[in-house]
């Protein structure tokens, strides 16, 4: 499988946030032949955001159970069950506030991605996707603390 980069994330960041990226302002420059795939998503209040963890090493790729952002007080799970950049394929997504789409950019906010990270695909989100009705309770947890 070969996966070819249609833009990168601008947003000068280069490690975690203190306080989470839920208020993290990124643009998303997306390269000119692909530009004209983005007619319509100025449409929809949300974009789901598919992007490669290029920082995570081949030892992160092997990882397949963490405790969600490395704390201690949190049940270890398997990767599948988290947002760790420790997974067998280092693809990520993000459902992200869309701001503005022009000129080849998507100003987003939300998106948990550092800046130079690769962006692979872009969708538009309706939200009928998926709207859960169960969490486990260390997300519960994690959701109370902001």
């Amino acid at each position: 499988m070969r996966l070819e980069p249609i833009g990168c994330v601008v947003n000068g960041i280069s490690s975690n946030p203190i306080g989470g990226w839920r208020e993290i302002e990124s643009v998303i420059k997306v390269k000119g032949p692909y530009w004209p795939a983005l007619d319509g998503l100025e449409d929809f209040s949300h974009a789901m955001v598919l992007f490669c963890f290029h920082r995570t090493s081949e030892e992160g790729r092997s990882t397949l159970a963490v405790h969600p952002q490395r704390r201690k007080d949190l049940p270890r799970v398997g990767v599948f069950a988290t947002r760790s950049p420790a997974r067998p394929n280092p693809v990520g997504v993000t459902v992200c506030r869309l701001l503005h789409v022009g000129d080849g950019e998507l100003r987003v906010r939300g998106l948990d991605a550092f800046d130079g990270t690769p962006v692979v695909d872009l969708k538009g989100y309706g939200g009928e996707e998926a709207e859960p009705d169960r969490v486990p309770a260390w997300l519960m947890q994690l959701w109370s603390e902001r």
